[in-house]
């Protein structure tokens, strides 16, 4: 699986739990992840992730993940936050979508990237957002 977007700009953003997956060795995550040309994650997904890690040397060893493999955090401004916002009051109480999912997809659909998830039903529902399912029979959770 190859995804390719012109411009420069990252084409996938990538779910916690993919980076989880690929952390806990499930090799089809990382094949996804190296696969994938232009790479990127919300700033929410980086600080949900970081609780994964047992100590600084994991986290050390996430973060220099990340930048050998380029990728584009990106932050949680105004916009991203608004949207977030707006699409917990559509989606929080019927779809059970909890904050971090909003905040990735308005990150997502700011960005024009395609979301990378191992959770795509929950993300279903929100108009516009473009997904790419990831499912392994590896997967652990």
């Amino acid at each position: 699986m190859l995804f390719v977007k012109a411009a420069g700009v990252p084409c996938v953003i990538f779910d916690s739990n993919i980076l989880i997956y690929a952390d806990r060795g499930v090799l089809s995550a990382k094949e996804v992840i190296m696969n994938t040309q232009e790479r990127s994650i919300s700033a929410f997904t980086y600080m949900e992730y970081v609780p994964f890690c047992r100590n600084k040397q994991e986290l050390a060893v996430f973060e220099k993940l990340l930048k050998a493999l380029q990728f584009t955090i990106h932050e949680i401004d105004h916009s991203i936050s608004y949207h977030a916002r707006q699409m917990d009051r559509q989606y929080a109480l019927s779809h059970s979508i909890e904050m971090g999912d909003v905040l990735i997809a308005a990150t997502a659909l700011k960005n024009h990237e395609l979301l990378c998830t191992g959770n795509a039903k929950l993300f279903t529902p929100i108009i516009g957002l473009r997904l790419e399912h990831y499912s392994s029979t590896q997967a652990l959770f």
